[in-house]
């Protein structure tokens, strides 16, 4: 009898976890939070002035619930291409964000949306001395479709900044 009602109780769990689970990976579809980012979906040119020098697709992976950054070199360099994850955390009430390359270069940020079609990362960079640098990189829609991409730092807690670097995305027909 103990077997029978075991094998019953864990019937009837399983039976719950499989729509909870699904319901988990819906909500990333519908819940508003996930698709603050959703304007920077699609294949890009990326452009420093004039001249294109990168190429970026951005992907919606993990049931809609991840958008996966794939940076590909388009300038000729052999080093520079990456892969990034931008993604909502529930737990933390915010968006993080992590970038890897070919050349080891890595870090990680924490976002949010600062108003529909912009979005602000922010990390810090340890410094000798145990100064710090404070980077804010912002990705803005355009009203030409566009994007863009720039990313500015600090080293004194914000009272003078410096651009690390400004880009513009041209969407890809």
């Amino acid at each position: 009898m103990t077997r029978r009602w075991t094998a019953m109780v864990l019937a009837a769990l399983g039976a719950l976890a499989a729509p909870a689970a699904a319901q988990t990976a819906e909500t990333c579809k519908a819940d508003p939070k996930f698709r603050e980012q959703d304007f920077t979906l699609g294949s890009w040119d990326v452009y420093t002035g004039e001249k294109k020098t990168d190429a970026v697709t951005m992907a919606l992976i993990l049931n809609d619930c991840v958008i996966e950054e794939t940076w590909k070199r388009a300038d000729g360099r052999p080093t520079g291409n990456g892969i990034g994850l931008f993604n909502y955390s529930r737990l933390l009430g915010s968006w993080g964000y992590t970038w890897a390359t070919d050349d080891g270069a890595a870090t990680s940020f924490r976002g949010h949306l600062v108003k529909p079609g912009e979005m602000l990362y922010i990390t810090e960079k340890p410094l000798p001395g145990g100064k710090v640098r404070l980077r804010h990189w912002t990705l803005t829609a355009m009203p030409d479709g566009s994007i863009r991409e720039l990313a500015i730092g600090t080293e004194d807690g914000g009272a003078t900044w410096t651009t690390d670097y400004e880009l513009k995305w041209v969407k890809r027909k």
